[in-house]
Order: C-alpha cells, then sequence, then structure tokens
C-alpha cells in the first residue's frame, strides 16, 4: 500500500517544458470544429488555467458565454483529446524538465502515492506524460489518481477531485492535510492552500522562487535536479534548502 503524503504534480512548467504546440492547437480545433468560431489563444491568459477555463473565457471572447458553451464541452474535449493523440511526436522526451525523472524515481522508490493534478484534460494528460516516458509513476495508482482539467473552471476543484480518486484508489482516507499540491505557478499554490493541502512551488515556469514564495508556497525549489531537500520536506515536513 503507497505511503502518504499523496504527492499531486501539475504538468506544464512542473513536469515538462510548457508551451507544447499541439495542445494549445487543439484548443483552436476544438473551438472551429464544435462552435464554428476561429479563435486564437493567445487571446486568454492560461498559465495555470484549467482547459474547461481556458476553452470557455475564450469562446466568451467571440461572444458563447458559458452558459451556452457548457451542453457542448464534452465533445469539445474529446475533439481536444483526439487532435493530441493524432498530432503529438512520437517522444516528447526533450519536453521533459531537469530531474523529473530522478524525482519520480525517487518518491516511487520510497513508495509514495502519486497523483497529478493539471489543468490539462485526462486523455491529454496521459498522452503527454506516455510520450514523454513519464506516466508510469503515475498509472500505477489505479490508472492514474488525479483532478484533471475537465472538471471545473476552479483548480481548487480538482485537488477535491484528486482526493476523492485517491480514496477510492487507495482505499483508505485521504484528507487535504496529508496531500501536496507541486506546481509552478501561483494558481497551484492558490489550489492548494484553498484545500489546506501543502505546496510545494517549483521555479521552472513563468514565474520566479520569490513568485511562488510570495504566492504562499509552503516550500520553493528553483527546479527538481536535486531531490534530497523534497524528500526532506515531503517525509518530515522540514522546509530546508529551498
Amino acid at each position: 500500500m503507497p505511503r502518504l503524503p499523496l504527492v499531486l504534480f501539475d504538468i506544464d512548467g512542473t513536469l515538462l517544458r510548457a508551451g507544447e504546440p499541439v495542445h494549445a492547437r487543439s484548443v483552436a480545433v476544438a473551438c472551429k470544429e464544435v462552435f464554428g468560431v476561429d479563435a486564437e489563444l493567445g487571446q486568454v491568459s492560461h498559465a495555470g488555467r484549467t482547459d474547461r477555463w481556458i476553452l470557455q473565457a475564450l469562446l466568451a471572447l467571440y461572444g458563447i458565454p458559458p452558459e451556452e458553451s457548457e451542453p457542448r464541452l464534452p465533445e469539445a474535449f474529446a475533439a481536444m483529446e483526439a487532435y493530441v493523440a493524432a498530432q503529438l511526436p512520437p517522444s516528447l522526451a526533450e519536453r521533459v524538465l531537469p530531474g523529473v525523472r530522478e524525482t519520480l524515481a525517487a518518491l516511487a522508490e520510497r513508495d509514495l502515492a502519486l497523483g497529478l493534478v493539471t489543468g490539462n484534460l485526462r486523455g491529454i494528460a496521459e498522452a503527454k506524460l506516455s510520450k514523454a516516458g513519464v506516466w508510469g509513476p503515475f498509472a500505477a495508482e489505479g490508472g492514474g489518481i488525479g483532478g484533471y482539467g475537465d472538471v471545473s473552471s476552479e483548480r481548487a476543484d480538482l485537488v477535491r477531485a484528486a482526493l476523492v480518486m485517491a480514496e477510492q484508489a487507495l482505499g483508505r482516507p485521504v484528507p487535504a492535510a496529508s496531500a501536496v499540491i507541486v506546481g509552478d505557478t501561483p494558481h497551484d499554490i492558490d489550489c492548494g492552500r484553498a484545500c489546506a493541502a501543502r505546496t510545494v512551488g517549483v521555479a521552472t515556469g513563468r514565474f520566479t522562487a520569490a513568485q511562488l514564495r510570495d504566492a504562499g508556497a509552503d516550500f520553493v525549489l528553483d527546479d527538481l535536479t536535486d531531490q534530497a531537500p523534497l524528500l526532506r520536506f515531503l517525509l518530515d515536513g522540514r522546509a530546508t534548502g529551498g
């Protein structure tokens, strides 16, 4: 039985270098195929946002408010996932950020429970991490514990969804206080704090270590190349070395 804490990772900017163009294009494809809108993704700020939020915010700019887009979102999500599955290159190994493979191996070696809290749709998350060669550690617990970008526009709801899935997969209660959110944006920090989970900011995305500290992260790392400080924080609660 995997040990707590439950470590919930963001993907883009945390595990993988952000900016995968196929994912971005899938939003425009869904807007066109499902809603007949020629949308430009650059019109909305999407760092740390969920795919649901990005899609609905973008459509609203083109005159389709959330109450109108909501009924067709499952169709749009399916179009996005199908496009990404078809268009991702055979390997995304070059997008894996430094230290990620070693960090996941170190956590798995200590039998910690792993999962995801990501704005990516479930199918897109699995496709990216599979192509990058780092899906395995997350697939171990019942096919992948996670809160994904179809769940809500609010990232905190993704944490709650991941906790429910974790309880089902692990067969025991998983309180928020036993979860740790690892991400690269203030949105990752905010969602953890909103659910009373601990938070680790990793300055491998658009935000600096200072900005992540200012956002209220419990612990901040420049990157994941040294696993020892993160392990101390996860297992002992000691925020040293970061």
